[in-house]
């Protein structure tokens, strides 16, 4: 068994290891852990990698439940992750393809962090057709010697990644393990 924390739009690698996996268990009982990919993804825009983070409030403080961690929704969150998402991928191959099946992300009300992460692995699961052995833990998770524990492994350097065309290719190199949405809209479906 694998086990992953849930994260919004994550990158490619964690999204590779869940592909690789028989059996992958979200543990949305962990402690939360700040500056991870459960409440960021990082995209390519006109000014190089920019990161997308959800606002948060500990309700517990740092022994706050990752299922419990509550969205700060006095900022506009929403709006600032739409309007960069459409600047840096409206000229992308595959960005009219898919924008509509993923804009509720950022139209839906959320309470919880958690909700947004389940939300946006499903939308992309629906996406890419694709239908992954997995479940989300009704506690916290103590591995045993033949589990994989990659709650603590925050880069999911999980590659080699293949290059794909990325829009802003004519200014910068190809930069790997991005969120899942700079591949889908950048290459569709067939990697």
């Amino acid at each position: 068994m694998t086990i992953l924390p849930v994260t919004y739009f994550g990158p490619v690698g964690w999204w590779n290891k869940l592909d690789v996996s028989d059996s992958t268990v979200f543990d949305i009982n962990e402690n939360y852990i700040k500056q991870t990919y459960r409440n960021r993804c990082r995209i390519l825009s006109c000014n190089g990698l920019l990161t997308l983070s959800i606002p948060v409030k500990k309700v517990d403080g740092n022994h706050t439940l990752l299922k419990n961690m509550r969205i700060d929704n006095n900022q506009n969150w929403q709006i600032r992750h739409y309007r960069a998402v459409l600047s840096a991928y409206k000229a992308s191959a595959f960005f009219d393809y898919y924008i509509d099946d993923i804009i509720h992300i950022w139209q839906k009300h959320y309470d919880f962090l958690a909700d947004v992460c389940i939300d946006s692995y499903e939308t992309i699961c629906n996406i890419m057709d694709k239908h992954y052995e997995a479940t989300f833990s009704p506690s916290y998770i103590i591995p045993d010697k033949t589990d994989i524990d990659l709650r603590k492994d925050e880069e999911f350097d999980f590659g080699p990644f293949d290059e794909y065309c990325q829009v802003f290719s004519d200014r910068f190199s190809f930069f790997p393990n991005l969120s899942i949405i700079d591949l889908l809209f950048n290459n569709g479906t067939s990697k």
